[in-house]
């Protein structure tokens, strides 16, 4: 049986979410400044769509909620003084961003030595272990 809907579902979200973000933040930290803002509308929308996911049964019973997210949507994406993707940047997530650096590269670093870690006998193996279950349902 495969990873039910709410774990998937939460899964993509912290990943449209949190590889971004990531990537954001470090291209504004390298010496290069045409990679800059590449990243940071898709971060703050993927932010934006993982805090809605986890409240959105307190969030979606308020009036007018909806349309409060449409104009918060549209003002992430004005441009100039009014870029609230740039504000919501520069004041929110790059600071929470520069505070966990160093604790991010860490476990990272140990998830892609744990996935390179797997053998291609062990991916098979799941593989099978997935078809025999579909076939009994």
């Amino acid at each position: 049986m495969g990873v039910g809907y709410a774990a998937s579902k939460t899964f993509s979200m912290l990943i449209s979410f949190l590889y971004p973000a990531y990537r954001s933040y470090k291209a504004i930290k390298t010496e290069e400044k045409d990679d800059d803002t590449e990243w940071v509308n898709w971060t703050i929308a993927g932010f934006f769509t993982v805090v809605e996911y986890f409240a959105d049964f307190i969030i979606s019973w308020l009036p007018f909620y909806f349309e409060l997210k449409v104009l918060f949507l549209i003002w992430l994406q004005l441009p100039s003084f009014f870029n609230g993707a740039n504000l919501m940047w520069r004041f929110f997530i790059e600071p929470i961003l520069d505070k966990y650096a160093d604790w991010i590269d860490k476990y990272l670093l140990f998830g892609v030595r744990s996935l390179t870690n797997v053998s291609l006998a062990e991916i098979r193996e799941a593989q099978r272990k997935e078809k025999e279950d579909k076939k009994e349902n």
